[in-house]
């Protein structure tokens, strides 16, 4: 008579919703740190490039000033297998003029993507963005 019953794989399947957690942070938090950095206005490319990731806390380094235009790089100080839903993440740019940049059209004009609302744009669609990456890792657990 057991050996009628399916056996239940309630250890595999919770192992299977961690993972697909922890994914689907780590690829919301890449993606919107790309796309915070691919919009900005760029004139040397620091504050582009000073969008940056912390675990439990900001990051409060900064990007070196920059005297001459230079490339926008994308700094990834954790994989994607640390990135964990049981600690608190953050991007942040400690840029003393992010703040500005990002919430003044008249600074934001040279925004890449998005234009003047560049920084607005991807912060209304966070939750969008957050439900869309949990999503298709949810659909992958069978």
């Amino acid at each position: 008579m057991a050996d009628s019953f399916a056996k239940f794989r309630g250890v595999g399947k919770i192992k299977e919703i961690e993972k697909a957690m922890n994914d689907g942070l780590g690829n919301f938090l890449f993606d919107t740190q790309s796309k915070l950095s691919e919009a900005a206005p760029v004139e040397t490319g620091r504050l582009a490039s000073s969008f940056v990731l912390g675990k439990d806390q900001p990051n409060r380094e900064k990007e070196p000033v920059r005297d001459t235009p230079g490339a926008v790089t994308v700094t990834r100080k954790y994989s994607k297998n640390e990135i964990t839903i049981d600690s608190d993440w953050y991007i942040s740019n400690n840029l003393e003029y992010a703040y500005t940049v990002a919430n003044d059209p008249i600074y934001g004009k040279g925004g890449r993507v998005g234009g003047a609302a560049w920084y607005t744009s991807i912060a209304n669609n966070l939750q969008r963005d957050a439900d869309a990456s949990f999503d298709r890792q949810f659909r992958k657990i069978k």
